[in-house]
């Protein structure tokens, strides 16, 4: 009867065996972190004035809606467009929208394809000045909508040519 050798006690054997263990160890790792952010990640954004704006600021006890647009986007054009006529159907929604543009280019875009999101009580407007959405929360494409419950626990991820219809169903559910 043979028996079955995974290595030999040879030095050589044993190092091509570890380095296999960590290649395999790397790439279930990175398999894990791939998607988007099952759980709010840490994150440090601005407000427009300048202030910090963290994971500790979000509003605790509902849902939140954290939806990472880029001005110059017609995808991101529309669902904000489509998500700012139906606002009022959002009542149990914090929105957290965030960009890596300008301040002046995320207020003239607010003002013409989101009026009526300007100015609500439960929108914050946040820039992303450090680059770091896309490695913290993994947007697969723009407009990347989030519905985290109030434990911060991915609900819902959205990607471009969402129904605004089906936000309102994660949201409200």
């Amino acid at each position: 009867m043979k028996k079955l050798i995974i290595f030999d006690k040879s030095p050589r054997h044993f190092f091509v065996f570890l380095i296999s263990l960590i290649f395999l160890s790397l790439v279930s790792e990175t398999r894990a972190q791939s998607g988007p952010a099952s759980v709010i990640p840490d994150f440090t954004f601005s407000k427009f004035n300048d202030q910090s704006f963290s994971r500790k600021d979000l509003v605790s006890g509902k849902k939140l809606v954290i939806l990472f647009f880029d001005v110059s986007c017609d995808h991101c054009q529309n669902e904000l467009k489509a998500i700012s006529a139906r606002i009022d159907d959002f009542k149990k929604a914090e929105f957290y929208l965030v960009s890596m543009d300008n301040v002046a280019s995320i207020q003239a875009f607010m003002k013409k394809f989101a009026p009526k999101m300007n100015g609500r009580l439960n929108v914050t407007l946040l820039r992303d000045v450090n680059r770091q959405f896309i490695v913290r929360f993994r947007p697969i494409q723009f407009p990347a909508t989030y519905v985290y419950d109030s434990k911060k626990r991915l609900v819902k991820y959205f990607g471009q040519n969402s129904k605004v219809a089906d936000i309102i169903t994660a949201v409200n559910k």
